[in-house]
């Protein structure tokens, strides 16, 4: 149950971050539903591929706004694309791979995932999607974040560029 009791919008306004390859901006922080979600708005380079992981505690809507994503599960690979969505339940091995430049938002409940975006992204002052997979600088603050955020990281994408 949520403690939280006002209604929170968020905008269109927040910090843009470099995040691995992707730029992203958080819309509704956890910090302002005390915990329970966040929502996070992420564009995507073709290509972009997450490392293999999985949130111990947090379940993952993904909408796909424009684009499209292959999921990669245990269980396979599932397409999400333009209109659709997919939820991962915490624990659920998984990676994502953006097919074509697409443009995703993150729900996790409870929150959480902003905060790893905001820890490990560099702040950036357009959202101008990266147009090459992301250092190893990049990799490596996520990789170091990731604990502190409730991430495993399991290993390499399951496909690479």
């Amino acid at each position: 149950m949520t403690t939280f009791t006002e209604p929170v919008v968020g905008g269109a306004d927040g910090q843009w971050y470099e995040f691995l390859d992707t730029v992203a901006r958080v819309r509704v922080p956890s910090s302002a539903t005390d915990g329970a979600l966040s929502i996070t708005e992420m564009h995507a380079r073709a290509g972009h591929a997450t490392p293999m992981h999985r949130h111990a505690a947090a379940d993952e809507a993904i909408d796909v706004v424009e684009g499209r994503l292959t999921v990669h599960t245990a269980d396979g690979t599932h397409t999400v694309a333009s209109g659709e969505s997919v939820v991962l339940p915490a624990g659920q091995r998984h990676s994502l791979v953006a097919d074509t430049q697409t443009e995703f938002v993150v729900t996790a409940t409870p929150g959480g995932f902003d905060e790893l975006v905001v820890a490990a992204g560099e702040p950036v002052a357009e959202a101008s999607v990266p147009s090459s997979p992301p250092s190893e600088a990049a990799a490596g603050r996520v990789n170091e974040c990731a604990p502190d955020h409730g991430v495993e990281i399991l290993g390499p994408p399951p496909v690479s560029d």
